[in-house]
């Protein structure tokens, strides 16, 4: 299942990779998001920056069909891959959702572009959601994919109350 979200931050892309890439800001992010508890790493490896999150999710939401497999609490990890950034600090990643245990991830892009307003970055992720289970796979898909959605939404509102308060 694609999926594409786009989150417009009030910020050019230089500050808008600086807020993405403070530890301070995943956490608060991870917290926005419902979790449990979360744990943030952010590290260099040759001209690219890994920024790692772990969080534990209540797993309300998920399907019936599906909670005997993954209990009162999901484990997403996510992890951001950003390349270096161009002239105008616009920036490719890769991003990848998991969930360790079970058969379903999140694979695909994420970009910083200059934003169509003066002073604004658009932020894109976009991916392919699967959940490999025969005879479920879709219906499991179907009921992800609005949490993935809402995940990135939330960043959308927490960027601008940390860019507002910086």
């Amino acid at each position: 299942m694609r999926i594409t979200e786009t989150v417009v931050h009030p910020a050019d892309p230089v500050r808008t990779f600086e807020m993405l890439t403070d530890p301070a800001y995943q956490e608060l992010r991870c917290a926005r998001s419902g979790a449990l508890d979360q744990t943030v790493t952010v590290e260099t490896d040759g001209d690219a920056t890994v920024v790692t999150t772990r969080r534990h999710l209540p797993s309300e939401g998920v399907p019936d069909m599906a909670r005997a497999f993954v209990g009162p609490q999901i484990l997403l990890v996510e992890t951001v891959r950003w390349g270096p950034a161009d002239a105008d600090g616009e920036r490719e990643g890769a991003m990848s959702l998991d969930l360790p245990g079970l058969p379903v991830t999140f694979t695909g892009g994420v970009h910083l572009r200059v934003g169509a307003e003066p002073g604004t970055t658009s932020h894109v992720v976009d991916g392919d959601l699967e959940a490999n289970i025969p005879f479920l796979g879709h219906k499991i898909e179907q009921a992800v994919a609005p949490r993935i959605s809402e995940i990135v939404q939330v960043e959308e509102q927490v960027a601008r109350e940390w860019l507002a308060a910086r």
